[in-house]
């Protein structure tokens, strides 16, 4: 039996999406009916001759809180919540969620609506509504699910509406993003099925959006059913990792800058007919993918789905919903890359994070979410990364809340000493263990699926602390020079442990993956470095410039070599002036002999700012050559 919500009763409760029908005539302002469909409001429409199965209250709580700060990562499996699953309709007359019941995002959504969140402030009127509902017979009632019933503190109740799927007067008929796809795959005919094999080898095993074995199989039966613009973004994405198969190296090279104009039209299509959650995926796929050329399209494209996301309700914990195990995974595992998107692109585009820890609830991710119970050795240790790189990335938050704080007039976030930064640090170190701590730390096993990128977002993470203290410091001491704070040297250990990853690097690791927005940690530490060379005017020995003379040279030979994309914004940043700052060194023994830089305040901050920005592609970072 369906189970009334209690009057005055406070804890989380989840409306299941409902299906609105379609009324006569809008004009009539006939009463809507509803009925159920799934969570996540993939799957058709529930017909009026399927039965619906009792509900129960749950008695398991779940924390409704923010992610406590344990980074050690869980390998036991989320609880399953004390509800029978109800029957879900297929979404497509081919599939049932029994046979394929991670399909959640990849099959093509149908119907004319789609599930919205409910602001939680009219969500509560639901309360009064549902108890009324009950003592109506046979009337057409929400499906209600309590997640929350002993909350330490009161939470708003989760509730799905149903909103029109596309604008007035669109027809679903119209469907660029499927004449898009169509026109990539016969681009890209005969080697369509390589370069998906591509995808899942070098790209999802460690950024992990697809559950690979159900992609696989309907990709193989029933591909016709999958989003094209999902199609379309995923063959993009993989053609950075074309020179890997040697199949494929000795063919034509395909234009990936043509390939990408057209994804790039199938998901803006998309976001404009039908966006869902299958949007939210296209999107994580288009904003990692390489070569990235735009940070106004990349900021943009991370703030549409984070939007989309929390009109999906992926910000909410599912852990106790009445959906299938997969599908919280599926749920948990896409907010959190929406995350690391968010936090990484704060931090390279200086652009505040749009995601805030007080407004989701979802736990970390546990292997289980990541990974199948037959996973082979790669896959189990290119999880155990992507669990590192998540509280990494939840470490890296907390840095930029203190970073794009401007407002004196909040407290929040609170203020927070160097050794109270440095401490989210060192326990964030602390909690990792085996390989993963040898990447992080030390630099080795670096040949695991995604370990590069990973030892390179922890020496980000570190410089930018470093960063961090090394203004603190300054206002502290209320001096322009800071080369006398020992964060100075610290953040120039930082940027030096950055060039010596990069000179180590060797082939599998420039043609395996990387997050796009990483080029401007390649970047940072270049700049970095010649800022401190630059105040060792009169020094014989340089070693901040040497640096920087090392990694714009190693930079350039892996670009030339394996065309690694990522050194192209630190070359066209910073090159110029490594040149002339080094020919000035070659030839006088010391900046100050120049005269060209003999009255120039190298201690005064602001300085180094005019003089960094005035140099070109300092100055003119919008667009990275592809």
């Amino acid at each position: 039996m369906e189970t009334a919500l209690k009057p005055g009763h406070i804890g989380l409760t989840c409306i299941l999406p409902a299906y609105l029908a379609k009324s006569a005539s809008p004009a009539a302002g006939q009463q809507t009916r509803r009925e159920n469909v799934s969570c996540a409001g993939l799957m058709a429409p529930r017909t009026a001759a399927q039965p619906k199965k009792s509900q129960q209250a749950f008695t398991h709580p779940v924390d409704a809180v923010s992610p406590s700060r344990d980074f050690a990562p869980r390998t036991t499996s989320r609880p399953a919540a004390i509800l029978e699953t109800q029957s879900c309709p297929p979404s497509h007359e081919h599939f049932t969620r029994e046979a394929f019941p991670n399909l959640v995002g990849i099959v093509t959504e149908v119907g004319d609506n789609s599930s919205h969140i409910v602001s939680p402030v009219v969500a509560e009127d639901n309360d009064v509504l549902e108890s009324y509902l009950s003592t109506v017979p046979d009337a057409r009632r929400r499906s209600i699910i309590r997640t929350d019933p002993n909350s330490r503190r009161p939470v708003r109740p989760v509730l799905f509406n149903t909103v029109p799927r596309r604008p007035l007067g669109v027809s679903a008929t119209q469907s660029l993003p499927a004449t898009k796809c169509e026109f990539i795959e016969k681009y890209l005919e005969p080697e369509v099925n390589d370069i998906v094999d591509l995808f899942f080898h070098h790209a999802n095993i460690c950024f992990p959006i697809f559950d690979e074995m159900s992609f696989r199989h309907v990709y193989s039966t029933h591909k016709e059913n999958i989003s094209p613009a999902l199609l379309c973004n995923l063959y993009a994405n993989a053609l950075i990792y074309w020179d890997n198969s040697p199949s494929l190296r000795s063919r034509r090279y395909p234009d990936i800058r043509f390939i990408w104009n057209q994804a790039n039209e199938a998901l803006h299509s998309e976001l404009f007919l039908s966006p869902g959650i299958s949007t939210v995926m296209a999107i994580i796929l288009n904003v990692c993918g390489r070569p990235s050329t735009s940070i106004f399209g990349n900021g943009g494209m991370v703030g549409t789905a984070v939007a989309l996301s929390n009109a999906l309700g992926l910000n909410r914990d599912p852990s106790n919903w009445n959906i299938r195990p997969m599908e919280k995974s599926f749920r948990i595992r896409i907010w959190w890359l929406v995350i690391i998107h968010d936090r990484w692109c704060s931090l390279a585009y200086g652009t505040p994070l749009q995601i805030h820890c007080a407004q989701y609830d979802v736990p970390y991710p546990t292997m289980e979410d990541l990974c199948s119970p037959n996973a082979s050795h790669s896959q189990i240790a290119a999880a155990l990364i992507v669990l590192s790189l998540i509280t990494l990335t939840d470490v890296l938050s907390t840095y930029l809340q203190h970073v794009y704080k401007v407002s004196e007039s909040t407290a929040y976030p609170p203020e927070m000493s160097s050794v109270d930064l440095e401490r989210l640090l060192t326990d964030w170190e602390e909690s990792l263990s085996g390989d993963v701590r040898r990447i992080a730390l030390r630099g080795t096993h670096l040949n695991a699926p995604g370990a590069a990128n990973f030892r390179l977002a922890y020496l980000a993470v570190k410089l930018l602390l470093r960063r961090i203290q090394l203004d603190l410091d300054a206002d502290n001491i209320k001096a322009d020079d800071d080369t006398t704070s020992p964060f100075n040297t610290q953040a120039q250990r930082a940027a030096e442990e950055i060039v010596h990853l990069v000179r180590e690097l060797d082939e599998p690791h420039l043609r395996g993956f990387w997050i796009p927005v990483h080029a401007f940690s390649l970047t940072s530490a270049t700049t970095f470095l010649l800022r401190s060379g630059l105040r060792r005017r009169n020094a014989h020995s340089n070693a901040p410039l040497k640096l920087a003379e090392d990694m714009i040279s190693t930079l350039r030979t892996h670009r030339d070599r394996f065309s690694w994309d990522l050194a192209d914004n630190c070359l066209t940043t910073c090159s110029d002036l490594v040149e002339k700052l080094s020919s000035a060194e070659a030839g006088n023994d010391s900046l100050s002999a120049d005269p060209a830089f003999q009255d120039f305040d190298f201690y005064n901050s602001s300085f180094l700012d005019e003089l960094l920005m005035g140099f070109p592609g300092l100055a003119d970072t919008i667009e990275t050559p592809a």
